[in-house]
């Protein structure tokens, strides 16, 4: 029986493009009217003498000279030493490739909007879209490819024309018509620049037992572009976290994680099955998690259970508004890449200005709420500044902290003594082009205690130079 793979992580990677205006001409090979081909056919069989032609077609000798005369006149047609008037050469080979019709050719110029990427030089269409490189995976063009684009574009063009008219991209040319004739490229003229997005899935394949990309046409499976990805992704895994996440699976009071990763590493196998059997249940309580915070049905049973505690809380009483943060891993840098983060965050938002519903706290926040974001220091401005833009519609909930070793592997979600959500971030690079996150949901006060401990007592520890771990808001405060 052949098992389905289980997607374990998705990312967005982008890749430099440039839209292009080329000029550009083709030979078109098209058919003659009926008289016009009729009289070549009919020339073909044998050389006739003008009145044996009009009396065929029942020209009268004006109409007989409008036919005529413009084959005679590019060669197509001459008029022997009888009399007779017969095809030339270039008249025959008209009827080339044993056609029973004439093929006559025709030059036709054009200008087009073209798109192409700048690794491999794939054309992508007429038009290059708005996407930008936020939340994504940067892949980077060679500098010499940059100065260079405009040539490569054209040569591009010409070695794809074909591919091009399959696609629908020759204006005015049919895709049920024969392959273009590509006469010459006259100019190229960059237009703009741009990103191709490609939507990228990782999945744990049970036949196989590898960890691996999910195949799919197109860029994806170019070998520029694979290297590319492979080496980029290589830069931002960090390095194996094996030891750390068993040892966060024991604090935490996590027995279960043991099933499928252990000393002697991760069974792919019993990792496959306990995703699967989890992927069929509906409730959110209680619940394995396999794959990422950023796949669709993670997000919604977690967003379930986020929601569910929302309203009991909005209905309880209440000194001070209760904590809800979430914390973001420091394991890898590919947290967050991904379209669906801007959603989660604006999600999150949302729930973060939940008020009150009655009695005294009235119309009044419920949530203390707040993002938790690693960086290496208190002046790692790149890293602040990826977290404002990448996390940007919960830009004002932005709390940085100086990472913890202990800490790097968990991504975690808690309302105070409501519910808990984890996540550890393993890193496998022999294994895995990604990290493979796996985790719980709990709603039990103990686990959500044990949860709270750890973060707190972490966020309350000091640094070197005694700094404070824990660095407050990234947004300065209002004056």
């Amino acid at each position: 029986m052949e098992l389905n793979p289980v997607v374990l992580f998705e990312l967005d990677v982008v890749v430099p493009a440039q839209q292009f205006r080329i000029e550009y001409t083709l030979v078109d090979k098209g058919g003659l009217p009926v008289v016009p081909e009729f009289l070549l056919r009919l020339l073909k069989i044998s050389a006739l003498l003008p009145a044996e032609i009009g009396n065929y077609f029942g020209f009268t000798a004006q109409e007989l000279s409008f036919a005529i005369t413009p084959f005679l006149q590019t060669g197509e047609l001459k008029t022997r030493p009888d009399g007779r008037i017969e095809l030339t050469d270039k008249g025959r080979s008209l009827f080339a490739g044993n056609h029973e019709s004439p093929i006559v050719k025709r030059k036709e110029e054009r200008e087009q909007m073209f798109v192409f990427d700048l690794l491999t030089f794939t054309c992508l269409g007429k038009s290059l879209g708005d996407a930008d490189s936020k939340r994504c995976l940067e892949l980077q063009a060679p500098s010499d490819t940059l100065s260079e684009s405009g040539t490569k574009a054209v040569g591009a063009f010409m070695r794809q024309i074909y591919d091009i008219h399959r696609a629908g991209h020759l204006g005015g040319q049919s895709q049920d018509a024969g392959p273009p004739e590509l006469y010459k490229v006259a100019g190229v003229q960059k237009v703009r620049d741009g990103w191709e997005k490609i939507e990228e899935r990782v999945s744990l394949d049970a036949d196989s037992r590898l960890v691996r990309f999910v195949a799919k046409e197109g860029l994806r499976e170019n070998e520029i572009y694979m290297r590319q990805r492979t080496e980029q992704l290589s830069r931002m895994l960090g390095r194996e976290n094996l030891d750390q996440v068993l040892q966060l699976a024991d604090i935490l009071g996590d027995s279960d994680a043991y099933d499928f990763v252990s000393s002697n590493g991760l069974d792919l196998s019993a990792l496959y099955y306990s995703a699967s059997a989890v992927a069929q249940v509906r409730e959110s309580s209680g619940l394995r998690l396999f794959g990422s915070l950023q796949l669709q049905q993670n997000w919604d049973r977690v967003f379930s259970v986020l929601r569910k505690h929302q309203k009991a809380v909005q209905s309880e009483s209440h000194a001070a508004p209760i904590s809800l943060s979430w914390m973001a891993p420091a394991s890898h840098e590919l947290w967050g890449r991904s379209a669906r983060h801007e959603q989660m965050c604006s999600a999150f938002s949302d729930l973060s200005k939940t008020k009150s519903k009655g009695g005294a706290n009235d119309g009044k926040l419920v949530f203390d709420a707040k993002m938790l974001i690693p960086v290496s220091a208190s002046d790692d401005w790149p890293a602040i500044k990826r977290a404002k833009a990448d996390c940007n519609k919960a830009r004002l909930l932005l709390c940085g902290f100086v990472e913890s070793e202990q800490l790097a592997p968990l991504e975690a979600i808690v309302i105070h003594g409501k519910c808990a959500v984890v996540v550890y971030h393993l890193i496998l690079p022999a294994l895995s082009p990604v990290p493979i996150p796996f985790g719980f949901i709990t709603e039990d006060p103990a686990k959500i205690l044990n949860v709270e401990n750890l973060i707190n007592r972490t966020m309350g520890e000091y640094v070197t130079g005694n700094t404070p771990r824990f660095l407050g808001s990234f947004e300065p405060p209002a004056t």
